[in-house]
């Protein structure tokens, strides 16, 4: 599935406190610049910046993948950190200085991305900690509202759980719904936000209009 202009605009409104971020089309994915220097790619929606030792520590987990196949494995970015448009720039903009001194780190092997739904843990007590696109944030979220294992999270749906995640805590973003429909589909966040983002909306209005006419214990 080839990357769409719709993801690509989002990527440059939350990248457009860094000012001289830009993309361009290259075979119906892109390539990712800053200040004229190529630092990643946007391939399946997905964004990969070009793996540096500074930009690794930036990252309170790193997440590694190829964006095509034989590619060297870069730095994947979850839900939680495409949502955060400070850390995003400064990501970006660190990955930038860090290749302008042309150091090329090894590889660090940390888990591997584009897992399908449950992880390698499977059955009803896998942790949501192996699920894909859910990053540190979202996890921290989650284990507040008390949901812990994938049995809790299936059991709740995307709506339930993200309704339940809401009401502890204010701050979680629709990105979390995106991310945690695509944890139990397999399917990527920003596909998820295009593709099934009406149907998910009214669900949610749906599930919490039946929470306002349920009598209070």
């Amino acid at each position: 599935m080839s990357t769409t202009q719709s993801i690509i605009d989002f990527l440059l409104d939350q990248l457009a406190d860094c000012g001289a971020v830009t993309a361009r089309k290259m075979f119906g994915e892109y390539c990712l610049y800053y200040d004229g220097r190529p630092v990643g790619l946007v391939c399946d929606n997905q964004l990969f910046l070009k793996n540096t030792v500074q930009g690794r520590g930036l990252l309170e987990e790193v997440v590694e993948a190829a964006p095509y196949p034989r590619a060297r494995p870069h730095l994947l970015l979850t839900a939680d950190q495409w949502d955060d448009r400070h850390n995003l720039c400064q990501l970006v903009r660190v990955t930038a200085d860090a290749l302008s001194l042309v150091e090329a780190p090894g590889p660090v092997k940390v888990r591997t991305a584009r897992a399908k739904p449950g992880g390698t843990a499977q059955g009803a007590a896998a942790s949501v900690a192996t699920l894909p696109n859910l990053g540190p944030k979202s996890r921290q979220m989650l284990e507040a509202a008390g949901i812990r294992t994938l049995a809790q999270l299936k059991k709740l749906g995307s709506v339930g759980a993200y309704a339940k995640v809401k009401r502890c805590s204010g701050s979680a973003s629709l990105n979390l719904l995106w991310a945690l429909e695509g944890a139990l589909t397999g399917l990527p966040w920003q596909v998820v936000a295009r593709e099934h983002r009406t149907s998910l909306l009214l669900a949610l209005e749906q599930h919490e209009q039946g929470a306002d006419r349920r009598p209070a214990p």
